[in-house]
């Protein structure tokens, strides 16, 4: 008698396998044979993905394949025909099983891309695995010997019996856990009794890897209180590259992807940024990964999955970022108030926020946060900062109305207890409704409004809730120009000029490289003092370069943009420390 489940469970149908072969990684290829089962091969088609969960923009993998061919199991070329952007297909006349081999190009290093040398190789799988239509929920079986000898494989993936094969549930499972190869310095570590791995792959930088368990540990630890209950994983990688500049992060369901500079370990204030990473990050475990919004539980990788809930999974996200570095006693209470204050400047100084909602804002990151130019803080906000701000305005407000409570911490646990591993994920009137639950319908009302309406939260009266007050900022303030200014090696470049600002109005551009102000030239790290040399009303002669044109435009400079600090308020009363201690878990210092 034959068993007919079997045959339909894809579970127990036969696995999609690739083979992964790193023998010219020092010139930066990889090749990958994915196996077509015998019963998806005729007509298959075999998909690139073009994105990655978490990145959510378009990145085209698929300029990276250098080649792609297909062959019979009796070593006879099959025809492959494109079919689409970033997909081929097979005959439609196949009887057997048809080995799909490509290779790729691995030599850009962020954690959304794949990069292969004589160190390491990062394998991100949505840039790595093509997949097979119609076996998504089959279980996809990974060979990946490592070489050169004395590297080894750390897998996101479990092990399976065979040497060097990682199995994964599905597709969606695989496309959720990268792989890094080489002989890496490494640190093990537990939290809550659940084994974690942090592997380091930069170039030199001498990882403190003691610390980094310790404060990785403290961080987990603190995200376990927040949500009141076990891990939801049973073994955790952070897999950490190394770049001169910048850095960046990506959640998987077991791990993440971290890029930071290589000199974190050497200086305070990158690791500092490095614990907010790390909690970034790990709190994904929870909301994103298993707690998930709707639109994201089965995504389609071959084009966009938009979803207007990103304010919740990035943003929340972003505003426990800072706090569980405190809670876990790594940041100073000074720390997180000069990060929330900073993050509370930039949103209100950034024109986009007066232009753009949040769940716009989520809804079109595709096409604005992660397509920048020159003019985007006047044509978006950012659902990280500004979604952070919601969060802690919602957070503030439910700890005004009850200060022996937890505030948001309850709204999360209760979409945590309500939502997490749903098939159907959650929506915005689910966490509506949770935020009705804990603290009204007038709340959930208005930050159903802070969400659908441009512009900044209201912060200024409510931090009161915990005892803290908005002063000004000590030091002298320039008058106001209206860039977002850098310095590189050639001097000052104002990376964008501020819609209706005195730059703007003079006819300023981002991308110009500042000369001279009034014949004064101004070098890297001398604009702030050489604007401190004017008044407000002031009309100063700017010489910018521009291309190979050099202009001198006029510029009225516009009142100072006053500076805030966060700090205790001496007139916080017993219920406001109290709730400021719930919060920060620390008590609130004196004013």
């Amino acid at each position: 008698m034959t068993d007919m489940t079997d045959m339909t469970d894809p579970a127990r149908s036969e696995p999609i396998r690739y083979r992964v072969d790193l023998t010219d990684r020092v010139q930066h290829l990889v090749r990958v044979t994915v196996t077509v089962p015998s019963d998806l091969a005729s007509d298959a088609r075999i998909v690139l993905s073009v994105w990655t969960p978490g990145s959510y923009v378009v990145r085209d993998y698929v300029h990276h394949v250098q080649w792609i061919r297909a062959e019979a199991p009796d070593g006879r070329q099959v025809a492959l025909r494109p079919d689409g952007g970033t997909a081929w297909r097979l005959p439609a006349d196949l009887d057997g099983p048809v080995d799909v081999t490509l290779e790729l190009y691995a030599n850009e290093l962020t954690v959304r891309t794949n990069h292969v040398d004589d160190h390491h190789a990062l394998l991100i799988p949505a840039a790595t695995f093509p997949y097979v239509e119609g076996g998504e929920d089959r279980p996809h079986e990974i060979h990946l010997p490592a070489a050169p000898t004395g590297h080894r494989v750390f897998s996101l993936l479990p092990a399976t019996d065979a040497p060097d094969t990682y199995l994964a549930e599905h597709r969606d499972h695989l496309i959720d856990s990268a792989f890094e190869v080489g002989d890496l310095p490494r640190v093990d570590f537990e939290v809550a009794g659940v084994p974690h791995v942090f592997v380091w792959a930069g170039h030199g930088g001498t990882p403190d890897l003691p610390r980094v368990a310790r404060d990785a540990t403290a961080i987990g630890e603190a995200c376990v209180a927040l949500f009141d209950g076990a891990l939801p994983t049973d073994r955790y990688t952070f897999l950490t590259v190394g770049a001169d500049e910048g850095g960046g992060g990506l959640e998987h369901r077991d791990g993440a992807v971290l890029q930071m500079p290589i000199r974190v370990f050497q200086d305070d204030e990158l690791y500092r940024r490095f614990q907010s990473l790390i909690a970034h990050e790990y709190l994904h475990l929870w909301n994103v990964k298993r707690l998930v919004p709707a639109a994201l539980v089965r995504p389609g990788y071959d084009r966009p999955t938009r979803s207007e809930s990103l304010w919740v999974a990035e943003g929340w996200t972003a505003y426990y970022d800072e706090l569980l570095p405190t809670r876990a006693g790594l940041w100073t209470v000074r720390q997180l108030l000069d990060t929330l204050q900073t993050t509370a400047q930039r949103v209100r100084d950034t024109p986009g926020t007066r232009l753009q909602s949040l769940r716009q804002a989520s809804y079109e990151a595709w096409t604005k946060h992660y397509v920048r130019d020159e003019n985007s803080p006047n044509a978006m906000t950012d659902y990280y900062g500004h979604g952070s701000l919601v969060a802690f305005e919602l957070d503030l407000r439910l700890r005004a109305a009850d200060p022996d409570g937890d505030g948001l911490d309850t709204v999360f646990r209760l979409l945590w207890d309500r939502h997490a591993g749903q098939e159907a994920g959650y929506t915005e009137a689910d966490v509506l409704s949770a935020i009705a639950e804990v603290g009204g319908d007038p709340l959930a009302a208005l930050i159903d409004t802070r969400v659908g309406t441009a512009g900044a939260p209201e912060l200024d009266d409510i931090v009161t809730a915990v005892g803290l007050t908005w002063s000004s900022a000590e030091g002298p303030t320039p008058p106001h120009l209206g860039v977002e200014a850098r310095d590189d090696d050639r001097g000052v470049i104002f990376g964008s000029v501020l819609r209706d600002g005195p730059a703007w109005q003079a006819g300023l551009t981002g991308g110009d490289q500042l000369i001279a102000i009034d014949g004064r030239v101004v070098g890297s790290g001398q604009l702030k003092v050489t604007l401190l040399a004017h008044q407000a009303g002031d009309t100063v002669e700017v010489a910018v370069r521009r291309g190979p044109r050099l202009l001198l435009l006029p510029v009225t400079l516009g009142e100072p943009v006053p500076a805030s600090r966060l700090g205790p308020s001496p007139s916080a009363g017993d219920l406001q420390r109290e709730a400021f201690r719930r919060w920060t878990g620390h008590p609130l210092p004196a004013a």
